[in-house]
Parts: C-alpha cells; sequence; structure tokens
C-alpha cells in the first residue's frame, strides 16, 4: 500500500494523533515559548481559565468582614453640613488630599471603642510625620487590634538578591517584624493577572535562594489581620502560592458584603442610622484602604482590574470560608488532553458526515467547558481548558479538512472531465450529490421550464456552404448561446444538431417563477447576442443567422435515460414536446420567440407580454393560449403605447367583433407598420367582416406542421 493511500484512510486517525500531541509538547512548554518567543499560547491557556472563574461559583461573603473604603468623597467632604463639622471637628482635618496622621488615630479610637475585634489599614505610612506621636499612642493603646501595610520592593538594579521592605517608619513601628504589620504585595502570573495569593515568604524565598532555618517570615497583610481577630483555623501554614476562589468581582466597592465611606462614622447621623451607633462593627474585623482614582493601587484578576484592598478583602472572605481551590496536576492536564484527542477519534469514526461532525465539536467543547466549571465548583479545582478542547477541536477539524481537501481535488477532476460533455449543473448534481436520481435509472416527476432554440434554414445552408466554416460558424454560435444559458442558471439539456434544448428546474431549481423568468431572460439575451454575433459574421463574409425560440412550462419526468451503454440525463414528457412545438410555430407566426400561457402567467410582472394566438399546436388535442415577449420591465421601460389597443383588438376578434377588432389593428399598424402579427389578423378581419364565418367557428389556429 502507498503512502499516500495508507494516509488518506487513516487520515482521522492521524490527525487525532498528531494534533493531540501536538497540544500537548505546546501546552507543556507555553511559559518557555512564552518568554522565548511571545507565542500567546500560555495568554490563550488563562483566558479560558478565567472564563471558568467568571461562570464559575465565588466564595460566600462573611458577614464579619467590614469595608471602609477611602474615597474622594471621604476628602472633599461635599455631603457634610457645618454643624456636622462642629459636632466632629476630626472632619475639618479629613478635607484635605492627603489625611494628617492622627486622622488614623482617630479611625482607629472611633472602630474599636464600637467593638470591632481588629482594624486593618491598607496603607504605607513611610515617611516620619509630625501626628506620628498620636498615631503611635492610639496603635500602643490598642496594639492588638490594629494591622498596617508593608511592601516588598522592586529588586535593586545593582544587586538582584534580597528585596528591601517598605513600611512605617520607626516613629509608628520599631520593627519590620511586628506582628501589626502584613505586606501588601500581590503576585501575578506570567500574563500579570493575579489569580494566587501567597499568605507568607521570606525575603530569601523571594530571591529564589535557599532559606536558612529561623529566617525571618513576612506575612500577608490578610493574615496577619485575621491573625489578630483570632480567625486563623483555614490558614495555609506553607509558604506557595494558593489559587485564589474570589468572593466578587470588584467593578464596584457595593459587591462587597458591608461597606461604607470611611468619613461617615464621624458624622452622626451616619453613624446612628448607617452604623446602629457603632454596632455595627461590634466583635467585627473592619477594614480599611482607597479605592476608586484617589489611590492607583490596582490589580489585574480574572474578572479585569480590580483595586488591592478589594482584592485583599476577596483573599479574607475566601480564607473565613475555607473555600480552596487546587491546580490539576500536570499528568490529570496531560491526560485529558490526549483525552480529548481521543475523543475526537471516536467521533470522527461515528459521524462521518464534515457538517454534523463539525456541530457536534461544536457541542462536545461547550460541554468539556461547563465539565470544567462543575469540576471548579463541586471538586474546588482549577483544569486546564483550553488545550483539551484545542486538542478536541484541532483533531476532529484536522480531520475534517483533510478529508474535504481530498475529496475537492477529486471532485474537481471529475468535474473539469464531464464539463466538456454536459452542463454544469449536471456535472454538480453528479459530483456533489452522488446518491442522486441522476446516477439511476429513475425519474422523477417535476415542474419545469424547457427552452427549444433552433436556426432557420440552417440544414439547407450545410448542404452548398464550406464545412469546416460551417462548423467553426455552428461552434461559436453554441458557445454565446450555452454561456448564456449557464448564467442565467439553466442546464444544458443536449444539442439536438443545430438546436440547443436547455432546462430550468430539472437539476436545480430556484422555484417556478424565478426558473421561469430565468428562461425567458435567457432567451432576450440570445436575441440580443444574435444581432452582435451577425455583424461580425457579416463584417468576415460569413452568413447571418435567424433563430427561433420556444419556451415552455410544465411537469416532465426528469432522469437518466438510455441503456448501459451510454446514457444521458434528460426530460420527456408533453412540456417538453410543447416546448419544441412553440419553437417551430414561432416560423408559423413570423417571430422568433413563443411562450406559453403557464410561462407567461408566471413572468408577466417581469417581462412586457404581446398576445400571439390561440393555437392547437400539431398532436395536441387542446388548444392553449401562445404570447410572444417584447422586452424586460428594466430601467423604468413601459408597455408601448400601440400595446394596449392590440391586446383589445385580439379579445375583439375572437368574440366576432370584427369591424371594431379592425378599427384596432389599423391603429397598431400605424405605429408598427409591417408588422406581421396585426397585418394577418387584420387581413382575418376584413374577409370576416365582409363573409361572416359559420356559428361554429372558433379562433383557435390548428396547426398542421411542426
Amino acid at each position: 500500500m502507498s503512502v499516500k493511500k495508507w494516509l488518506n484512510d487513516h487520515n482521522l486517525i492521524f490527525s487525532s494523533v498528531a494534533v493531540s500531541v501536538l497540544v500537548a509538547v505546546v501546552y507543556l512548554f507555553r511559559f518557555d515559548l512564552y518568554r522565548a518567543t511571545g507565542f500567546p499560547y500560555m495568554r490563550l491557556e488563562f483566558a479560558a481559565q478565567d472564563w471558568v472563574y467568571k461562570v464559575g461559583d465565588r466564595a460566600p461573603k462573611d458577614p464579619r468582614i467590614v469595608f471602609l473604603f477611602d474615597d474622594a468623597a471621604s476628602h472633599d467632604l461635599s455631603h457634610v453640613w457645618d454643624d456636622e463639622f462642629e459636632a466632629a471637628p476630626i472632619l475639618k482635618r479629613m478635607k484635605v488630599r492627603q489625611w494628617p496622621r492622627d486622622v488614623y488615630a482617630a479611625i482607629l479610637d472611633r472602630l474599636v471603642g464600637a467593638g470591632a475585634r481588629v482594624v486593618g489599614f491598607d496603607y504605607l505610612f513611610i515617611e516620619e510625620k509630625p501626628e506620628d506621636p498620636i498615631l503611635l499612642e492610639a496603635v500602643d493603646r490598642h496594639r492588638d487590634k490594629v494591622v498596617f501595610g508593608i511592601s516588598l520592593d522592586a529588586p535593586d538594579p545593582l544587586n538582584q538578591r534580597i528585596r528591601p521592605l517598605t513600611g512605617p517608619p520607626k516613629t509608628l513601628v520599631p520593627n519590620h517584624q511586628d506582628s501589626r504589620l502584613g505586606f501588601v504585595n500581590v503576585f501575578p502570573d506570567a500574563d500579570e493577572t493575579v489569580r494566587r495569593f501567597r499568605y507568607r515568604f521570606t525575603l530569601e524565598e523571594m530571591a529564589e535562594e535557599y532559606s536558612p532555618p529561623g529566617a525571618p517570615v513576612y506575612e500577608s497583610l490578610p493574615v496577619r489581620i485575621l491573625r489578630a481577630a483570632g480567625l486563623t483555623d483555614h490558614i495555609p501554614p506553607d509558604h506557595g502560592p494558593h489559587l485564589l476562589r474570589f468572593a466578587f468581582k470588584g467593578e464596584t466597592i457595593r459587591d462587597v458584603q458591608r461597606a461604607e465611606s470611611v468619613a461617615n462614622i464621624f458624622i452622626k447621623s451616619y453613624w446612628d442610622a448607617n452604623f446602629n451607633n457603632g454596632e455595627v462593627f461590634r466583635d467585627k474585623v473592619v477594614f480599611i484602604g482607597p479605592t476608586g482614582n484617589l489611590h492607583k493601587d490596582v490589580a489585574k484578576s480574572p474578572f479585569g482590574t480590580i483595586g488591592g484592598p478589594e482584592f485583599h478583602l476577596n483573599v479574607m472572605h475566601a480564607l473565613l470560608a475555607n473555600a480552596k481551590l487546587t491546580e490539576a496536576s500536570r499528568p490529570l492536564s496531560l491526560s485529558l488532553i490526549l483525552g480529548m484527542g481521543l475523543a475526537a477519534l471516536v467521533v470522527g469514526k461515528l459521524v462521518r458526515n464534515p457538517v454534523l461532525r463539525f456541530g457536534l465539536i461544536c457541542v462536545v467543547s461547550v460541554v468539556f467547558f461547563f465539565f470544567a466549571v462543575w469540576v471548579f465548583n463541586q471538586r474546588d479545582l482549577i483544569v486546564t481548558v483550553f488545550s483539551p478542547i484545542l486538542a478536541f477541536a484541532g483533531s476532529g477539524n484536522v480531520a475534517i479538512i483533510w478529508q474535504q481537501i481530498i475529496e475537492r481535488i477529486e471532485k474537481n477532476k471529475l468535474r473539469h472531465t464531464f464539463e466538456r460533455y454536459v452542463s454544469r449543473d449536471v456535472v454538480k448534481e453528479l459530483v456533489d450529490n452522488p446518491a442522486s436520481f441522476l446516477n439511476s435509472m429513475v425519474g422523477v416527476r417535476k415542474n419545469v421550464t424547457v427552452l427549444f432554440s433552433d436556426i432557420r434554414g440552417f440544414t439547407t445552408v450545410t448542404e452548398s456552404g464550406d464545412a469546416t466554416q460551417l462548423v467553426a460558424q455552428l461552434n461559436e454560435y453554441f458557445d454565446h448561446m450555452v454561456n448564456l444559458v449557464f448564467a442565467n442558471r439553466g442546464t444544458l439539456d443536449k444539442f439536438i444538431g443545430d438546436a440547443v434544448m436547455a432546462q430550468w428546474g430539472g437539476i436545480t431549481s430556484r422555484g417556478e417563477k424565478a426558473d421561469a423568468i430565468d428562461a425567458v431572460r435567457t432567451a432576450l439575451q440570445m436575441r440580443e447576442r444574435l444581432v452582435g454575433l451577425n455583424k461580425k459574421w457579416i463584417a468576415e463574409g460569413r452568413l447571418d443567422l435567424k433563430i427561433g425560440i420556444g419556451i415552455n412550462h410544465g411537469e416532465a419526468i426528469v432522469g437518466n435515460l438510455g441503456c448501459e451503454a451510454k446514457a444521458e440525463i434528460s426530460l420527456i414528457g408533453d412540456a417538453v414536446n410543447t416546448a419544441s412545438r412553440f419553437e417551430g410555430m414561432t416560423k408559423q407566426f413570423h417571430i422568433d420567440l413563443i411562450i406559453g400561457e403557464r410561462v407567461a402567467a408566471l413572468v408577466r410582472d417581469q417581462f412586457i407580454i404581446r398576445t400571439v394566438a390561440l393555437s392547437q399546436p400539431k398532436g395536441k388535442l387542446k388548444p392553449v393560449e401562445i404570447f410572444t415577449v417584447l422586452g424586460e420591465r428594466t430601467n423604468g421601460v413601459l408597455n408601448p403605447d400601440w400595446l394596449a389597443s392590440y391586446e383589445d383588438a385580439v379579445k375583439l376578434f375572437r368574440i366576432r367583433e370584427f369591424a371594431r377588432a379592425a378599427e384596432r389593428f389599423e391603429s397598431v399598424l400605424t405605429s408598427i407598420p409591417g408588422d406581421w402579427l396585426a397585418e394577418s389578423y387584420l387581413a382575418e378581419c376584413r374577409e370576416f367582416a365582409i363573409t361572416p364565418p359559420p356559428p361554429e367557428w372558433s379562433p383557435i389556429d390548428v396547426m398542421t406542421s411542426k
């Protein structure tokens, strides 16, 4: 077996294995690829996991936490009345952009006095200030009920080893290892988004060095606050980063369990109404930090950018609820990737239709995402999402694409071969729908529009003309006429000598009305194209040609007609025969186009129709109304002025009002002198006006020849 055939036969297995292994390898080295080349695979993986965060459950909000936010309103105090300033002089000290430190002392006294279990400040009091003694006195008074922030600074460019700490001056807290200090830093993932949190570390660990026994351990601000409150049951003991289950999105501070502007604790009306005279703070963990545009302390989360204080609030809520998250292990992640690749193989084996397979791939991918959400909610596990879905969708779609490419190549080869001999629509049906009726000897009944076009007197010309020149001219004629059929979505049924038979609706259909319009438009374009061809041929010294066209609409049998040795897709039935009769009748009525009454009914609003006669073609038992087409109603084209008079004259003729009909036909001939139809009707009217026909007379033209 050749390699090409083996690949064709096993493309599903090959593509599933290849894509799954490729995805697994890229997943394993996603961070290295990002650092080395900027390849965004890592970001796509993180983005998919972030959607799990967005859809999944959040940690419950603990009612023991109260957040007092330091916002712009806490500084401009535009909502405070003058008498409230007089009642609480500290408010006047707050009406500045940066509060003096005695304000923080007053806040601490107010809250601890109301019974707060602990007060945490998300601030870095870095420089010494004149008010430090006042704040220090308050801190000493409430030593076990207050926690401040401390920050691990960026590495020194000249010394990358140990990173310095920035925190309160010694005038407030003499030792950075004091239990009243907690670090405020957050440590983002490689895509600068914070999903994990470190509860404690040593400076050596942050420098990625060995941490000796007894090295100072620094705890985070949320951990220090909960430790001061005696709520340490669920704080992990290790130093590693832990995935965080967020309690709220953080788009707005009102998303927190209980939140108020910090300045309101000094306004009596708020203190009494909003804080129940301070009872809201009794035995609570009170957290205070800046929000909004006042401070630029922000961090990027799976939900977007949130403020630093809100991030620490999320940590405290998650710890109190014991809402842990674990990241899937590498073996589990690889198993999911390879397992989804195997699932793609199974789906490909069971579902061969490419469209259904693609739809199933989409459905299974969505199901896997919600499986990841279920695991997130029920098992506290965050699994890789993007890579397994990519392995599944990639394996399935690569197989589909491969299969389509192979089929397209084979179909195009077959199509180009067939189009040399039969209509493009027939080829399309044969190639694209191999199970259709065209590939069997079974026929079907369909409503079709049939067009016959024949060259007038060409048989006589062939008896004496130059054979080579005539064949070349005929081929040129056929080339133009058939292209017009194809351009108007028709199917070339066959050539019959110098005649062209085309049909609409037998192979493909846009609806009976649209098919009839396309057929009539083709006839008008044939008429126009032949005028141009004749000018060219006459200039070349060749004969000019005249054609007759007949169009009929009705039921016909469409099928693969012939025998095992040779067959062709064609139409049979009365509708086909009648169209051929109409083409022959064009010579009888000295016009180049005749359409049947069913065609006229379908296209009347699109084309200008003229009545020809009530005629009974040879071999038919019933008469049919036949018409010709003057043109298409486009670009404001209206009926010619004489047409209404002509149609009235025909009606009068049929009801034996021959004298009145003659008057109408005479007026028509003044507008279109020499018109054969009007002259023929006028001659009959004059004859019948002198010698009336017998009572059994009927205005039916009975054709005695085809």
